[in-house]
């Protein structure tokens, strides 16, 4: 399973946390050979992959009230808050908690095959999350970025590329 983080979009380049509804900075890439499902999640920025199939546990972190919202007008208190703590949500949408337990539901769910996921940057690293045990918040994830997960029932390795 190979995920890839959808395209910079104009609001991450201006530092606001992007609406579902902007597209990414790339129109389109072919799907990838070899892959026999190819899927993103729901927003316009992961529809990168022409016919990919919509998933909505791959959806992006709810931002609640911040959506939209530029990153230097929130309040640094509860932008500590949350950076903080993987469990609070000051925005009123997901904690990163909640995000994580949806994506290891998902991957607990895969029933093997080869997949391909445009999905976000929040995903994906909540996928490296539940695979390898590591930190959410000791995790980049460039727009772009991939990584590949090998395996099923539980037991995942993350390979580099």
């Amino acid at each position: 399973m190979t995920f890839v983080a959808h395209a910079l979009t104009a609001s991450q380049r201006d530092g606001v946390f992007p609406p579902a509804d902007e597209p990414a900075g790339l129109a389109s890439f072919g799907a990838p050979t070899g892959a026999a499902r190819v899927v993103r999640g729901p927003e316009a920025r992961c529809d990168l992959v022409p016919g990919a199939e919509v998933v909505p546990a791959l959806r992006d972190l709810d931002m609640g009230s911040w959506a939209g919202g530029r990153l230097a007008d929130i309040d640094p208190a509860e932008l500590a808050r949350w950076v903080g703590d993987l469990g609070a949500a000051p925005h009123g949408g997901e904690s990163v908690n909640d995000l994580v337990v949806r994506v290891r539901g998902w991957l607990e769910r895969f029933d093997g095959g080869t997949v391909f996921a445009v999905t976000h940057p929040a995903v994906v690293r909540a996928a490296v999350s539940v695979a390898t045990g590591a930190d959410y918040r000791r995790l980049d994830v460039p727009p772009l970025g991939r990584a590949s997960l090998t395996g099923v029932g539980g037991r995942w390795n993350l390979r580099l590329q």
